[in-house]
């Protein structure tokens, strides 16, 4: 009895601290809230959902600054979405507002905004794309002959052998890295999503590219295995080892300008999966492994080239069994003589 009364006031007493956090989000600015909400839900998320979150947070923190989350209406939210479109894409301003929608559902006011709101289209296409044969080959011919975009080259060379994208190369600690094996982990803080955790083999070209960003990580300071293959780069001539750097895109932009490309640098992992979906000697389960997730559409595009695989299969059952026509003529010729 005793118990069963403890267990009852303990829920009660959850439900009651679980109302007053939501209340005090209601009472402060959007910055504090935000950050609030954020630390309630950490225990739930997975390292990289963690990071994108934070970066969402941090960019909706500049708009709505310190409006009360029970004040923001389908207007601020569209106005939002303007001003974001100047610098982002629909894809990225709709995650940013899938997290506001959460955070007003926790405190009961999205009801009153989600019939008003509209998430931006979406591109019916991605815009991915692969490289040509002569691109490719031209980015390798010219991209090791300036070494201040020694990066961006190397993550070219490791995303297109190996699918990586550029926030899974970002996150690459030298942990990660099993040296006599040849092998990359990809870790949760890279991750998109679980299914994109996985083991890649380097070929001797990946290889080549990962030595050499060992040897400038050693260069730059990093020794503990936690340390990151591409550091944070504090100021000219300072990197921070336990940080990740920010990205390449200034060295990739102009490398693609030398090269006379256009292309991001995901593309590189969006050409390293249709080259493997391509090959019908690779399997969509191997290719998965090494890529990880891999969307229907992209699938489906390539669905032609597994269809010719599995009529190759079913054709080479004609050679080992007879078919059944000649059979029957077999059959009927026995039955003549006898």
């Amino acid at each position: 009895m005793e118990s069963a009364r403890s267990k009852a006031f303990g829920g009660v007493r959850q439900a009651w601290e679980r109302l007053m956090r939501t209340l005090a989000l209601t009472q402060c600015g959007f910055k504090e809230a935000a950050a609030a909400w954020l630390e309630t839900r950490r225990p739930y998320l997975s390292a990289r959902t963690l990071i994108d979150y934070e970066h969402y947070i941090k960019t909706l923190a500049l708009f709505f600054s310190e409006i009360r989350l029970p004040e923001i209406t389908a207007d601020h939210i569209r106005a939002y979405q303007r001003m974001r479109m100047t610098r982002a894409g629909a894809s990225i301003i709709n995650h940013e507002c899938s997290v506001l929608q959460q955070m007003l559902k926790r405190i009961g006011r999205w009801s009153t905004v989600r019939d008003d709101y509209q998430p931006l289209p979406l591109p019916k296409e991605s815009p991915g794309r692969a490289l040509s044969d002569e691109e490719e080959a031209r980015l390798y011919r010219i991209g090791p002959n300036f070494p201040q975009w020694e990066v961006a080259y190397c993550a070219f060379v490791i995303s297109i052998n190996t699918s990586c994208g550029p926030g899974e190369i970002r996150h690459i600690r030298l942990m990660d890295i099993d040296q006599n094996q040849r092998v990359l982990r990809v870790q949760p803080e890279g991750a998109k999503r679980p299914s994109r955790i996985r083991m890649i083999p380097l070929n001797d070209v990946a290889w080549e590219a990962v030595a050499y960003l060992l040897k400038r990580a050693r260069d730059l300071g990093c020794a503990q295995p936690a340390h990151y293959l591409l550091p944070f780069r504090v100021k000219r001539g300072e990197y921070d080892p336990a940080r990740p750097c920010k990205g390449w895109r200034t060295a990739h932009d102009q490398l693609m300008g030398a090269c006379e490309i256009k292309c991001r640098p995901y593309d590189f992992r969006h050409h390293a999966i249709t080259r493997l979906l391509e090959n019908p000697d690779v399997s969509e389960k191997t290719a998965e492994a090494i890529a990880g997730h891999i969307s229907p559409k992209m699938k489906e595009r390539y669905a032609h080239i597994r269809m010719q695989v599995r009529w190759e299969a079913v054709k080479a059952l004609e050679r080992i069994r007879k078919p059944v026509q000649a059979v029957e003529n077999s059959q009927s010729r026995k039955r003549r003589i006898q």
